[in-house]
């Protein structure tokens, strides 16, 4: 008897693996889930299908008076509904309904809009004057929905007026009343429209509009530079830069040091001219007031007769401490720097020596250098080093082979690390000849069994030696096999 509730097709069925698939539900999902359509754009509902073992019937369906207005495309257990572009009538109540033999299901969702096309615009007068009253406007325009948007006025970081957007309206627009203030720094509004609107993405839901506004008001010297010192004979050029408006007009003057009347020296951002010691300032002015700033001018001089020298000498025996010495004149006293290849060892603080003492190692580069520097320049000088030592990772290679035949030629390559340069002997044991070799590389050629027997191979120089070994065997070629006996049936006789 078939159980109740289910489809007359699972009679047919047989097996406990099919039983169990009739006998699950039906399922309907939609993806994505509650969405979120933004007007204009290219969109898709997904309608999936699940444990149902016939192929369905998937269709969609507009809840209101509505048309679908949307392209369809369905395929086996997945139907994908396209809108594009998204339109206003998309918005509300939508179904995607199955059936699947004699089972019916849908899935409901509701599909919401928003459109927040553009930032927020600002209107109204810009140049205005500090301590005068002025308005702005700012407005959202082409907006969905208008009800959850709110337009911010920020001034100094802090909101300062705030207005909601009304259901049905298509802009929202805000007007601020304010006494403009001035400075050096200038005064910005902002206006930030913010759409309140769940499961909306951060990068969407703000939009915001900066006002710069150009203020009158009295100048005011915003930066000048400083040299502090320069070198004597040298070009001195200062810049000075202001804010004001309307744009200020910069005056330099000059006092010399110890005292003098002021001196006009020039006009504009930039100032050059020949060093000289005292005091420079920049004058700015406008018809709203003036201001000025001033630095004081020292001449002074950068590094010079640098000098570096190595204690005990620039060739150290190894396990021996070196002192390095680095002396350098300049106002101010350089900054003294000992490196080794681009490393820093040791650093001075204004002083004008710097003495330093290190073992050298033999892994340790050869080549040391002295930088003195202060503010107005950089002089270095460089000093090798060379580390003497014994021979040290002494190899020896013998070629082709240590077992040749009579005949051959061999090479017998010896490498050796040391300084100064290992000097290379190659020595048989048996006689005690020697040969000596300038870049360890010997020839033996047409070797003869004679030459067989122990080698030794001395590397050395005055702080040591090293000896490495080897056996060398040489063998003579084979005799020709004597020739087979041949029997002559005719004569009875063996010849050979």
């Amino acid at each position: 008897m078939a159980r109740r509730g289910l489809p007359l097709v699972c009679l047919f069925l047989s097996g406990a693996l099919m039983w169990r698939r009739c006998a699950a539900a039906l399922r309907v999902d939609l993806s994505p889930g509650g969405p979120l359509f933004k007007l204009g754009e290219r969109q898709r509902l997904v309608c999936s299908v699940g444990d149902c073992p016939v192929a369905p019937v998937i269709s969609w369906t507009p809840l209101g008076d509505r048309p679908l207005n949307a392209g369809v495309r369905t395929r086996d257990r997945l139907s994908v509904l396209t809108f594009d572009p998204v339109e206003m009538e998309h918005e509300g109540p939508l179904l995607c309904q199955v059936t699947c033999g004699e089972q019916r299901k849908y899935a409901k969702t509701h599909i919401r809009l928003y459109a927040f096309p553009s930032d927020p615009e600002i209107r109204g007068e810009r140049p205005v004057r500090a301590g005068e009253e002025s308005t702005l406007t700012c407005e959202v325009r082409d907006l969905y929905p208008a009800e959850v948007l709110t337009l911010d006025w920020l001034r100094g970081g802090q909101v300062v007026r705030s207005v909601a957007g009304e259901a049905g309206a298509g802009a929202v627009r805000a007007a601020y009343t304010f006494t403009p203030r001035g400075g050096p720094s200038g005064e910005n509004l902002t206006c930030r429209a913010t759409l309140d609107l769940r499961d909306l993405p951060p990068e969407e839901r703000t939009r915001q509009t900066v006002a710069r506004l150009h203020v009158t008001f009295a100048p005011v010297v915003t930066a000048l530079s400083d040299p502090g010192a320069v070198m004597s004979g040298s070009v001195l050029v200062l810049r000075c830069s202001a804010s004001g408006n309307p744009a200020p007009v910069l005056t330099w003057t000059f006092r010399p040091e110890g005292g003098g009347s002021a001196q006009v020296k020039g006009h504009g951002e930039e100032l050059a001219l020949a060093a000289q010691a005292g005091e420079f300032r920049c004058e700015a002015r406008n018809r709203e007031g003036r201001h000025s700033e001033a630095v004081r001018v020292r001449v002074n001089a950068p590094p010079s007769n640098t000098s570096m020298s190595v204690s005990p000498g620039r060739e150290v025996p190894e396990g021996r401490r070196v002192t390095f010495t680095c002396r350098s004149h300049g106002a101010p006293p350089p900054v003294l720097v000992l490196s080794r290849e681009g490393v820093e060892l040791w650093r001075s603080d204004s002083t004008p020596s710097l003495t330093f003492s290190l073992s050298v190692r033999p892994q340790d580069p050869a080549r040391y250098r002295c930088d003195a520097t202060n503010a107005f320049g950089t002089e270095h000088v460089t000093r090798n080093v060379t580390l003497e030592a014994p021979p040290r990772n002494t190899t020896v290679t013998v070629a082709p082979s240590a077992a040749v035949r009579a005949g051959q030629n061999v090479t017998v390559s010896c490498r050796s690390v040391g300084f100064p340069p290992p000097d290379v002997t190659l020595e048989k044991a048996a006689d005690g000849t020697r040969r000596r070799s300038a870049d360890g590389v010997f020839r033996l050629v047409n070797v003869t069994a004679g030459d067989s027997g122990l080698y030794r191979v001395n590397a050395s120089n005055r702080w040591g030696h090293q000896v490495r070994v080897f056996r060398l065997s040489v063998t003579e070629p084979e005799a020709p096999p004597a020739p087979a006996a041949v029997l002559v049936p005719d004569s009875g006789t063996l010849s050979r």
